[in-house]
């Protein structure tokens, strides 16, 4: 240190080339007068850290920089390249990365010139005699050997040191066993510069846990990029000369995505055909990652797993820490190594093995386990799954299984029979039947003596959990004679059942007590011993070597434990174990499905939407449009008689209910007949245009006929890139806007007829064209002639036509590769990867279907895109507040889920940005988010608004940055000095910290608690309890709902807060809301399509109420366009749905096309209405009414429900008497007495259906 001018400086982000530069520097530093010093981004911790570092770089002759990504891997980058100025500085670049070379290019002080060029070779190299004639070279040395080459790839293996090729390297390998011939081969591939820094025990570790479990190890290191103009392998040779043919799995430690590196690379995954499996390096120390419920950094989710998704990569375990070695005396740095997770090696390369020997097994010897999901766990729910027939889908798996050779001694001739026969054994459904009755139908039976082994087998934490809560095992879930009970059936090779229930309120101590006395569920619910028993079964005892989770979605990736990189302490893992888990899921709900892939090992098959249609009117709204054409006609022809006509009109209007939906009366057709008129000619255009599901989804089965060509007319709603929008160009073909059709449906053309009606058209002719060409053979001629027909020759509409002739159609054709990867995937080949989101919104590269579907790189939400989105969603909701109230909005709490996140790529997330007035901050070029900047006052349209957000457990896991970042805007807009009545967020947080203060709280602890606005679960849960409540009953207020929200989501996240405990400041923030607010980017899902929509928008206006608050204004928002956005008030929005779906024949007919399964969803629709009043009050008499004359009274709907799912009707009848008992549905009249006997009738009919002793469940 006494002779600065001969001092280096080399900053490497990952610190993997320290080690050796410290040989280096000990090597020739005496003899050159030169001082190194290192650092690594570990080592630049805060802001005193990086000073220190820039006033060593300010001292220095040459500063070296290698970034691991962008600027962003280095902290105080800007500060040390300011340091350093005037000196040399030289910037490595990421071999082929654009983004690298421009930070390389901007930087470094001679780039491009031959010095530069030779330190980069260099630097490429690596290895200890390469850097020590780096530092000779920058010190002048004009004796410097040239840079010499190290091996850029290559075979390892500690035991081996023979020469570097495949087969040589396989007989050695081969010939250390006495199997060795019959052996899996598992592939492993790592950096390169573990290799030169000799930080192999990770790879050493699994090496020897291939060859313990019975494989064989072939394991390469290689880099990432630009092999082959190193002297190597390009990635694609790479897997050619050493993989491809050879290896039966991949195990891949590989940051970052393949696709990044051209389209060659992109293919290579799959064109090698088997499973990969991703490691998990995390950057998090062992002890943090064995704590932490987080368990690995932001950054790990991004580069470790988010963006290995792109490639199709199965997601498992953390495998190796980050761990401080000793301190390098020498460049002052604190050496960095990988520690290997032994049991998380022994984890992954048991999983690997299993998905190699699943191609080894003749599918006449393979077993399967196929588990439906049965949420609730009553019968009339059994086979739950988002917009899928599951048991036709399953009916069609097993058809394709017994057409490749499985053993299936029984066939079904359709889902109908499948779902009788499962019905007729063991389920979850436990309320009919004694415990002796249970035992005789079985599919099997685990002993004490089992259960109690199998236990002890757990790790000590999983253990302690589980018996602290459930007891010694067996405990008291599905058991008899101290025998735990397995519900299913075993046809053949292949078992059939149901995912274990998670646990009742009798089965065990399953709730706190609060003050009042009320029970409040433990957020925390271990698995019971049932339900980790029956998973062992499957694969212990039965003999499973793959299992089916069938459809969206299940509970075992729900359970607790670690977000990501999960341990054997955790449940899910304890569960699923090691068996290669397949899992047919909604294309378009990519959050669940993300989270299933990351914490129960998935491997996706995602499957398509169901057909979509458009509403139409049902037969009173048709009235009342017809009232509304008469009365059109009239004003122009008869005016006298408009008196008359709106007479009837309005007995239509009242018959349908539609005064309640527009808040109308009859003397607004006599004030301003046209006003009125056009309000309501628009609301029914607009429901009358709007997508529904056309019935469900089943796996493998592309929709057909009327069906298909209505699916495509919807899939080209909205513009697809070059595509276009075929909408909008047959509007255009006419002379009309789309949008302004949209924006103004009641409104008048001037050619005559409504804006609504254009729309309607539109529809009408799309789907008429497309018949017409269909039917021709799609051929260019007929398209033509169709266009010059029907669309004045538009070459708009042709195109449009075409796109959906050469595009979408074959897309949505090839929904038949969703069997054919299910059975591909089922052989322990690669399901190759693609995109998830919703196909109705824009997005038709999201098809084919039957992909292991991605979402995106975390780092990059909200996107440029979302932003603009985000902007006028923003605008929406605060002009509709104070359309409603008269001022502004001072305080809003939203909720945050993941799903929509993903889809819009952060339009949510965006739409607090700007609500609070911070906009994103973008690094250039890669488009991720650096940060915030505050929005000047000057910019504004309305003050910066205080929100407070409601992160769903699951956008905790899938967005730890973003959590951060929303927290980072709220205090740096907090902090600034602005007017009270111009920032509304700065004042709230001003009272708190003023209200904190009284109770001697010191300042930094009262800042951050006033500032917290992000809150979600405790860490390791999920949900808010609310939908959990309603289902058991429990309950006997809107209070009690509100209370349990309130103590299961009051855990805040942000700056130096993981989940801290701060219920009191989420009461707080509830109780001062002025607006709660959901949104809906879709109409592939509504508010009544499942039950987390009341459970976390629902159950935030009880908590408002229970907090104090008194009743809140409730809204939804809709971006399905994200060109227009509109917000309904949650009731409004209800109403709608009531007029598309819920009381819509044609929704019902499409739903009753699928027996069983679709009278269960009936079912459920009714619960999630009754739930939404429960929660928010949105509904009123009528609808009850309707919902009972609708599905209860109709002769029809009864005689369906008894034919195919008498369990729906009793749930009907039981959740509308509900209703009437809470006296949500206050005035029921004689339809009380009605429901009371059809309760009972429907009882009979159940108890009808139950198989009398012996009649089923013979076990193995």
């Amino acid at each position: 240190m006494s002779r600065p001018e001969t001092m280096i400086v080399v900053i490497d982000s990952t610190g993997s080339s320290l080690g050796n530069l410290g040989l280096a520097a000990r090597a020739v530093g005496p003899r050159l007068g030169v001082t190194v010093a290192a650092r690594s981004r570990d080592d630049l911790f805060d802001r005193a850290a990086i000073g220190r570092a820039a006033a060593l770089v300010a001292s220095a002759r040459a500063l070296i920089v290698l970034p691991h990504g962008g600027t962003e891997s280095i902290p105080g980058f800007e500060d040390l390249i300011s340091a350093a100025a005037g000196r040399l500085i030289h910037v490595q670049p990421a071999p082929a990365s654009p983004e690298g070379m421009a930070i390389a290019k901007d930087h470094s002080s001679d780039f491009g010139s031959p010095a530069y060029r030779r330190r980069t070779a260099y630097l490429a190299q690596g290895g200890p005699e390469n850097l020590a004639n780096l530092l000779r070279f920058v010190m002048g040395d004009e004796d410097a050997p040239s840079p010499s080459p190290v091996p850029i790839d290559g075979v390892y293996h500690p035991a081996y040191s023979g020469p570097s090729d495949p087969d040589t390297y396989l007989a050695w390998a081969r010939g250390r066993f006495a199997d060795g011939e019959t052996r899996p081969v598992i592939g492993l591939w790592f950096y390169r510069p573990h290799w030169l820094s000799g930080d192999l025990a990770t790879y050493d570790a699994l090496i020897a846990e291939i060859e313990g479990q019975g494989g064989i190890a072939l394991a390469l290191f290689h880099v990432r990029a630009g092999g082959a103009t190193q002297g190597g392998l390009s990635v694609p040779d790479l897997v050619a000369r050493w993989f491809a043919g050879r290896i039966e799995a991949l195990l891949s430690p590989l940051s970052f995505s393949l696709a990044q590196l051209g389209a060659d690379t992109a293919r290579v995954l799959a064109d090698l055909d088997v499973p990969v499996l991703q490691l998990i390096l995390t950057a998090n120390p062992r002890a943090e990652w064995e704590e932490s419920l987080q368990a690995v950094t932001p950054l790990d989710v991004s580069a470790n797993v988010a963006q290995p998704e792109f490639d199709g990569c199965l997601i498992g375990s953390v495998v190796a820490t980050r761990e401080h070695a000793e301190a390098d005396m020498t460049t002052g740095t604190r050496l960095i190594r990988r520690h290997p997770v032994a049991e998380r090696c022994s984890h992954a390369v048991s999983l690997a093995l299993n998905w190699a020997r699943l191609r080894r097994t003749p599918p006449a010897e393979r077993k399967v386990a196929i588990l439906f999901h049965h949420y609730p766990p009553r019968n009339d729910c059994l086979g739950s799954a988002v917009g899928l027939d599951s048991f036709e889908s399953v009916r069609a798996i097993l058809d394709r299984l017994t057409a490749e050779g499985y053993r299936i001694d029984r066939p079904y001739p359709d889902g109908e029979a499948l779902a009788r026969d499962l019905l007729s054994r063991l389920t979850n459904d436990r309320r009919y039947l004694p415990p002796a009755q249970m035992s005789v139908q079985a599919a099997a039976r685990i002993d004490s003596e089992t259960a109690i082994r199998w236990h002890g087998e757990r790790s000590d934490k999983l253990r302690a959990e589980i018996a602290a809560k459930w007891g010694e095992p067996p405990g008291r879930t599905f058991v008899h004679d101290g025998e735990i009970l397995v519900g299913g059936l075993i046809n053949g090779n292949v078992f059939i059942g149901m995912q274990p229930p998670r646990a009742r309120m009798e089965d065990g101590d399953e709730a706190v007590a609060q003050s009042d006395g009320k029970a409040v569920h433990d957020p925390f619910l271990p698995a019971t011993h049932h339900y980790l028993a029956y998973y062992r079964w499957l694969r212990d005892d039965f003999g499973a070597q793959a299992v089916f989770h069938i459809g969206t979605h299940g509970t075992l990736e729900w359970m607790p434990g670690k977000s990501v990189g999960l341990s054997d302490s955790c449940h899910p893992d304890a569960a699923i174990r090691a068996l290669p888990n397949l899992y047919p899921y909604n294309v378009g709900i990519i959050g669940e499905g993300t989270q299933a892939k990351r914490r129960s090992y998935a491997c996706m098959l995602d499957h398509m939407i169901p057909a979509q249609t458009h509403a139409d009117l049902s037969e009173p709204l048709a009235q009342v449009e017809t009232q509304i054409e008469t009365a059109y006609f009239t004003a122009q022809e008869d005016p006298a008689k408009l008196p008359l006509v709106f007479d009837r009109l309005w007995e239509a209007i009242e018959a349908a209910h539609l005064d309640r939906d527009l808040g109308l009366m009859r003397a607004d057709f006599d004030d301003d007949a046209t006003g009125a008129l056009g309000r309501l000619h628009g609301y029914l255009s607009e429901i009358e245009v709007t997508a529904i599901n056309d019935g469900l989804h089943v796996f493998g089965r592309p929709p057909e006929g009327a069906r298909l060509r209505s699916t495509l007319v919807h899939l080209t709603r909205l513009p697809n890139g070059a595509g276009g929008s075929l909408w909008e160009a047959i509007a255009a073909a006419r002379g009309l806007d789309l949008l302004d059709l949209a924006d103004d449906p009641g409104g008048a053309l001037s050619g005559g007829g409504t804006k609504g009606q254009a729309v309607a058209q539109i529809i009408a002719d799309a789907e008429a064209a497309l018949d017409t060409i269909e039917v021709a053979g799609w051929s260019d001629e007929a398209l033509d002639a169709a266009v010059a027909e029907r669309f004045n020759e538009s070459i708009r509409v042709a195109r449009a036509l075409r796109f959906i002739r050469d595009d979408v159609r074959p897309r949505v054709l090839a929904t038949t590769d969703e069997l054919d990867f299910a059975a591909r995937g089922l052989s322990g080949r690669f399901v190759p990867p693609g995109p998830g989101g919703a196909p109705t919104r824009g997005a038709i590269d999201v098809l084919p279907t039957g992909r292991n579907f991605y979402s995106l790189d975390p780092l990059k939400i909200p996107s440029p895109e979302a932003w603009v989105s985000g902007q006028s969603m923003g605008d929406a909701l605060v002009e509709r507040y104070r359309a409603d109230h008269g001022n502004w909005p001072e305080q809003i709490g939203m909720v945050l889920w993941s799903s929509p996140t993903m889809r819009t790529r952060g339009d949510d997330v965006a739409q607090i940005l700007y609500l609070i007035g911070a906009r994103p901050v973008w690094e250039a070029g890669s488009n991720r988010v650096s940060g915030v900047e505050p929005i000047s006052l000057e910019e504004r349209r309305f003050p910066r608004l205080d929100v407070t957000v409601r992160a769903s457990g699951l956008f905790r896991d899938t967005f730890p940055n973003v959590m951060d970042l929303i927290d980072t805007a709220t205090r740096m807009i907090a902090a600034l000095a602005e007017p009270s009545t111009l920032n509304f967020l700065a004042r709230n947080v001003a009272i708190e910290a003023a209200e904190l203060r009284v109770a001697g709280l010191g300042e930094d602890e009262i800042a951050r608690r006033a500032a917290f606005r992000v809150f979600s679960d405790r860490p390791g849960c999920y949900g808010t309890g609310v939908n959990a409540l309603l289902l058991d009953g429990g309950w006997d207020s809107v209070a009690d709902l509100g209370e349990i929200y309130l103590h299961w989501g009051g855990h805040a996240y942000g700056a130096g807060a993981y989940g801290e405990d701060r219920r009191e400041s989420f009461r707080r923030r509830m109780a001062s809301l002025d607006l709660t607010v959901q949104n809906s980017d879709t109409r592939e899902h509504d508010i009544f399509g499942c039950d987390d929509y009341n459970a976390y928008h629902g159950g935030m206006n009880a908590a408002v109420r229970a907090a104090g608050g008194g009743s809140v204004a409730s809204y939804t928002g809709d971006s399905n366009d994200p060109r227009r956005p509109r917000v309904r008030s949650t009731a409004e929005e209800g109403r709608f749905i009531f007029r598309t779906r819920v009381l819509n024949p044609k929704w019902i007919e499409g739903m009753m096309r699928h027996g069983y399964k679709g009278a269960g969803d009936l079912a459920k629709m009714v619960e999630y209405c009754f739930q939404w009043d429960s929660t928010s009050k949105i509904l009123e008499d009528w609808q009850y009414a309707e919902m009972a004359r609708t599905y209860a009274f109709d002769p029809k709907m009864r005689d369906f429900f008894a034919r195919h799912n008498p369990h729906a009707l009793h749930t009907i009848a039981e959740r509308l008497l509900e209703a009437i008992g809470r006296d949500l549905w206050a005035e029921p009249g004689a339809d009380r007495d009605r429901l009371e006997a059809l309760f009972l009738d429907a009882e009979g009919l159940v108890e009808d259906t139950m198989p009398s002793h012996g009649e089923a469940g013979r076990g193995l």
